[in-house]
């Protein structure tokens, strides 16, 4: 499959992700609105069954006030059942006080009503036989088993309207005997006012029926105005002798949409177009980076340095440039091909060269210098730079640049040949020129004129420089080479510090600098006393040099494991980024003018390289931006003391 038919699917691959994600985030928003529409009519129907359950309790608690009230006169016949119709009036009379919606009591022993109250209206009433009207046998039953107040209803009066019928049982006193019963007539208009049901009516439908059956008009008795019933709330209302149900919903119909619907539709609206948009713009990203991923590959391929890409944990290759198969061989399929690589004097590294070991201790390394055997079994110079990247979702990688370095090596050995020479011929006469400008500028020759002994001291001052130039030619000129002799020793580490602090105290004196000493752990190294000491010298002189007057230069170790770190930490205004990477480069100098207000060669920290290297020791610096540095000399530890 060609890259052109990786593309096109890759796009048509972006644009169904783009039209499937707004087509759920709209399904999505249209369930999310008729749920929101759901959950409002399920509050509506709620707050409806709440309004029918307090109104049909508000009824039922009217209805039985207004009977409860009779009980009383009903003791009264059961005392004395002859009661005469003056004193049945008189009682009567009480009770409609007490019971506003009553419409007439009447007394019916054997179900024959003798006596009403009141009569006006009601005289029709009289000689009634209740059995045949309106109370059923299984009424009849009920009301004697239970001796309790059965109720029929509504019942059309014969004396006109309607209303709701109570029914006590009255019987003798001893409560063996039925005597017959006071019929209670409640008047329904007046039940219906007195619990507000034309003020409820303004608000919805409200009916009151035999059934429950919403659609069974013929049992419907009260109706408020309104249009047809659809899935009305109910309450049930049940008395002894009968049952009603209360039926109630809004005028209108339930609603079909929550009160303000456009601003929740307006909401999901909103949220269509976020995640539309993020989805383009993410998308959109994707398409970049592939682009930016085609780009990359692309210089990957054609990079002048060879570039290797390898799997961590297996070590093995996954992908490299043409120049880095020209750069190390068609064998370097694994990380373990660098175990074989060798430093410039051709001796295997200890324990191999391992990268991963290397990537561990820090996630990058740059400017490795090694070598490793060519075909014909030469030593090609090599400088590698390592990445390690971790991942969440995938194994960690190392990016693995490798350069050729053969050419430079040949010019670097060029100017080193030259310099050594060049060096080696001025440090006879220069010796000899700087002993007579001392003896001139301390009038060992006779006294001078004062400007002449100024200008002799500047004159002796410039060569002391000048031979300081020329020593740290030589040695890093030897160390190079693998000429200088290193005598390794063990050495207890503090009394090698306290030693060169003091050596270096004068200096720091002249910069106005103090030296302190931090923690000194006590335990023992294995070094060349004398080559340690340069080293660490050259670190205390870039400190006090680098630091402002009347600031202190710290001087302390460090135990990491089975190593010891001597740290020296000053206040100077740290190294520039810009710079990091050339620090320990020969003849490198962050401020490289011929107006440079600090002097120096430019070799104290290559030389310091060179030394801890071949004491099997590195060093090393951190810096934070305008925090000073710290510098440190790193050692295996030999034993503590």
């Amino acid at each position: 499959m060609t890259t052109q038919t990786h593309d096109r699917l890759f796009h048509s691959l972006i644009w169904l992700t783009r039209i499937a994600t707004f087509v759920l985030i709209v399904a999505a928003a249209v369930i999310l609105d008729t749920a929101s529409t759901e959950r409002y009519r399920s509050d509506v129907r709620q707050q409806w069954q709440v309004k029918a359950d307090d109104l049909s309790l508000k009824l039922q608690s009217v209805i039985l006030q207004n009977v409860q009230t009779v009980w009383g006169l009903a003791a009264n016949v059961s005392v004395d059942p002859n009661i005469d119709a003056a004193r049945f009036h008189e009682l009567a009379s009480v009770i409609f006080r007490l019971a506003p919606d009553l419409r007439n009591i009447g007394l019916a022993p054997d179900f024959v009503i003798r006596h009403v109250y009141p009569e006006e209206g009601n005289r029709a009433a009289i000689g009634l036989d209740l059995t045949s009207q309106s109370l059923s046998p299984e009424q009849v039953t009920m009301l004697l088993e239970s001796e309790r107040a059965i109720f029929s209803g509504p019942i059309n009066l014969v004396q006109g309207g309607q209303g709701l019928a109570a029914r006590i049982p009255i019987f003798d006193n001893n409560g063996k005997r039925f005597w017959g019963v006071v019929s209670v007539i409640l008047d329904l208009p007046k039940l219906y006012k007195s619990i507000d049901f034309s003020t409820m009516a303004s608000e919805g439908m409200f009916a009151l029926s035999e059934s429950s059956d919403p659609l069974d008009a013929s049992a419907m008795f009260f109706r408020t105005a309104g249009s047809t019933w659809k899935q009305p709330v109910h309450a049930s209302m049940q008395m002894p002798g009968t049952t009603w149900t209360l039926f109630a919903q809004p005028s209108q119909g339930w609603p079909v949409h929550p009160e303000s619907p456009w601003l929740i539709r307006s909401m999901l609206l909103f949220m269509i177009l976020v995640v539309t948009g993020g989805t383009f713009w993410l998308t959109r990203l994707l398409l970049k980076d592939r682009e930016m991923q085609r780009r990359f590959w692309g210089l990957f391929e054609l990079a002048p340095v060879g570039i290797g890409l390898y799997e961590a944990n297996q070590r093995t290759l996954l992908r490299a440039n043409k120049s880095f198969k020209r750069v190390v061989g068609d064998g370097a399929t694994s990380l373990n091909y660098f175990n074989a690589a060798r430093d410039e004097n051709n001796t295997e590294f200890e324990g191999g060269l391992n990268i991963p070991d290397l990537l561990s201790r820090r996630f990058r390394f740059t400017g490795f210098e090694t070598g490793l055997p060519d075909a014909t079994g030469e030593l090609r110079p090599i400088l590698l730079h390592g990445l390690k990247l971790d991942t969440r979702d995938s194994e960690p990688v190392i990016w693995l640049i490798a350069e050729d370095i053969s050419e430079r090596k040949k010019v670097e050995r060029m100017k080193s040949e030259f310099i050594s020479t060049v060096s080696h011929e001025l440090r006879t006469p220069l010796t000899s020129i700087s002993g007579s400008l001392g003896l001139l500028a301390n009038n060992a020759a006779g006294a001078l004129p004062e400007k002449a002994t100024a200008l002799a001291n500047i004159a002796y001052r410039n060569s002391k420089q000048l031979t300081f130039l020329i020593n740290d030619l030589l040695d890093i000129e030897k160390l190079v080479a693998g000429k200088m002799t290193f005598r390794p020793e063990s050495h207890l580490l503090a009394e090698v510090i306290r030693e060169c602090v003091e050596d270096i105290g004068n200096f720091a004196e002249e910069r106005q600098v103090t030296l302190d000493i931090g923690h000194l752990d006590e335990l023992t190294v294995e070094v060349d006393r004398r080559r340690f000491s340069q080293a660490l010298h050259n670190l205390l002189s870039n400190a006090i040099k680098f630091s402002p007057q009347e600031t202190s230069v710290r001087v302390f170790t460090e135990r990491h494991n089975s190593r010891i770190r001597v740290c020296v930490e000053d206040q100077g205004p740290g190294i520039a980024p810009d710079f990091q990477g050339l620090i320990f480069q020969k003849f490198s100098q962050a401020d490289a003018s011929d107006r440079r207000s600090k002097g120096g060669t430019g070799l104290g920290l290559a030389i310091t390289r060179e030394l801890m290297t071949r004491m099997n020791g590195i060093v090393d610096y951190s810096s934070p931006p305008g925090k000073g540095a710290t510098f440190w000399l790193e050692l295996p530890v030999v034993k503590p003391t």
